[in-house]
């Protein structure tokens, strides 16, 4: 019991040993908070890569694609656990709508179809279907064609407002592919008109891709017969590993068979990386606070050497003496880290308010809207990760508090008080 009072009455005649449990607290937050704004950037992230891919894609990797593919697409719908398969014709290509040209893709679909394997016509803005069909008053003389919000984009959207109909290109208007026919080297060109526009939250697909009807995409890679690829969706994604390696065995090696986290590996690895990797930096803070714990706990011992040897004399082991120090390392370390845990949790709670607070004072917002493609900072509190950066937090004070401890335990009585 005279161990936790005489640390306890350490702890109190140092002021100092709170601007240590400060140091942890602040080193806990920073970690609590950036993990948490990461980890709600991953989760973002996968969502809205997902939200354009079906769970699985069989792709050739021949010019020729898929031959045969509605046979395939019988056999594909009678494995274990798919629900829906699409077909799906991919190409690169300039696109040009008025004077502006674009380098990106256009992707061929079946719309009833791609509804049952993606999250595409949840996509579409300013109330649009995602059927192809043509708005009033819009002439359909030539194919239709949905574009990316962001390719048609007029003025740039500013950070308080919404997306308006007037800041686009308007549905009607024409746009030409320019693409290049399977096996061959001239060019083939193809007006369409815009029937609509999607927002799919990632960038890259906004800002160059196009889709347009399965067989207009055929005739313009000259492919009557076949598609690039055919989408799978499944009943539960726990069961990828399993269809996969089934569909694997049906369609042979000439095939290839992803997952939707496979075609996006390394981006997904990259996100994962810069996550491991900021952990680490922050990681730095907490140890620095450890090492204002050692020099704390060092300097307590040099200057209760007396008491230290007062102790010892009354008969408090070398033990005792070490169980002072650590739990006062330890109790130094478990308030800071339960201190930046609460702020930290309090602070994701209103993190968005205080950024737009930050926005009314200042005009600045540390994630603009036009750059970060986001309407609100996400993030995601994860217990488990919390807990271990508690725990961490905790640990590292004790491992801090050990060598102090240990030459207090050291210390001779009797060389102490000799000239007491």
């Amino acid at each position: 019991m005279y161990k936790f009072l005489v640390s306890l009455r350490y702890l109190r005649k140092k002021r100092i040993t709170f601007i240590a449990a400060a140091g942890v607290a602040v080193g806990v937050l920073a970690l609590v908070v950036v993990l948490s704004v990461m980890s709600g950037f991953d989760r973002e992230i996968r969502s809205r890569i997902r939200g354009t891919l079906a769970d699985i894609t069989i792709e050739s990797p021949m010019a020729h694609g898929v031959s045969n593919y509605e046979e395939y697409m019988k056999q594909v719908k009678a494995v274990p656990h798919v629900t829906a398969c699409a077909p799906y014709v991919d190409s690169v290509a300039v696109m040009k709508i008025g004077t502006a040209r674009v380098w990106g893709k256009f992707r061929g679909i079946d719309p009833v179809a791609e509804a049952a394997v993606s999250d595409f016509e949840n996509y579409m803005c300013f109330n649009r279907p995602a059927d192809f069909s043509f708005p009033k008053g819009v002439e359909p003389d030539r194919a239709p064609a949905i574009v990316g919000l962001e390719m048609v984009r007029l003025r740039e959207r500013q950070a308080d407002q919404e997306d308006r109909p007037e800041d686009f290109v308007q549905d009607g208007q024409q746009i030409v592919i320019v693409t290049v026919k399977q096996n061959q080297i001239d060019p083939s060109i193809k007006p369409f008109t815009i029937v609509g526009k999607f927002k799919a939250h990632v960038y890259d697909f906004d800002s160059g891709y196009a889709y347009v009807p399965l067989r207009d995409a055929q005739t313009l890679l000259g492919a009557k017969d076949s598609v690039t690829g055919i989408s799978v969706k499944l009943d539960d994604y726990k069961n990828a590993r399993l269809v996969k390696m089934k569909l694997m065995e049906l369609f042979g090696p000439m095939y290839l068979v992803q997952t939707w986290e496979e075609k996006r590996a390394i981006f997904l690895a990259a996100v994962a990386i810069e996550r491991k990797v900021m952990a680490v930096i922050l990681f730095f803070i907490v140890l620095v606070a450890g090492f204002c714990i050692f020099a704390i706990l060092h300097t307590i011992v040099l200057e209760k050497a007396k008491d230290i040897g007062i102790l010892k004399a009354l008969g408090g082991t070398p033990r005792g003496i070490m169980s002072i120090f650590v739990l006062t390392g330890f109790l130094i370390g478990t308030m800071g880290a339960l201190a930046g845990m609460s702020l930290g949790l309090v602070f994701i709670r209103y993190i968005n308010d205080v950024e737009a607070l930050v926005k009314r004072q200042t005009g600045w917002t540390p994630f603009p809207p036009n750059i970060y493609y986001l309407d609100k900072i996400p993030s995601e509190v994860n217990p488990t990760g919390i807990c271990a950066i508690v725990l961490v937090a905790i640990l590292c004070s004790l491992l801090f508090s050990l060598y102090p401890a240990y030459r207090a335990a050291r210390l001779d009585p009797v060389e102490t008080l000799r000239y007491e």
